[in-house]
């Protein structure tokens, strides 16, 4: 599982239908709109990816490996200009 962390000097707002992303310390811009600002919206409030992608399959009508694909591209955008980071979970303990 992945975990998505917004970069430390990152700051994002909602403005009418767009999220707008900005890195203070580099200046760096993204915004979002549509099917990117609700993928947004999930990455920033669901623990990991996988819980993100959990609750996208329930809000777009699309195969989930294409959603996935297209989620992981988003993520993979966001990583490049230094908006977030995207750390590996440890995996969970196993019950006894």
């Amino acid at each position: 599982m992945t975990r998505i962390e917004i970069c430390d000097d990152v700051i994002w707002r909602d403005l009418s239908d767009e999220v707008v992303i900005l890195n203070l310390a580099t200046g760096v811009y993204f915004g979002l709109d549509g099917a990117g600002e609700q993928m947004w919206h999930q990455l920033v409030e669901q623990p990991s990816l996988e819980k993100a992608l959990e609750s996208l399959n329930k809000q777009f009508d699309v195969e989930p490996d294409q959603l996935r694909r297209d989620v992981e591209d988003l993520l993979n955008q966001l990583a490049e200009k230094g908006l977030v980071r995207l750390k590996p979970e440890p995996p969970k303990p196993r019950s006894r």
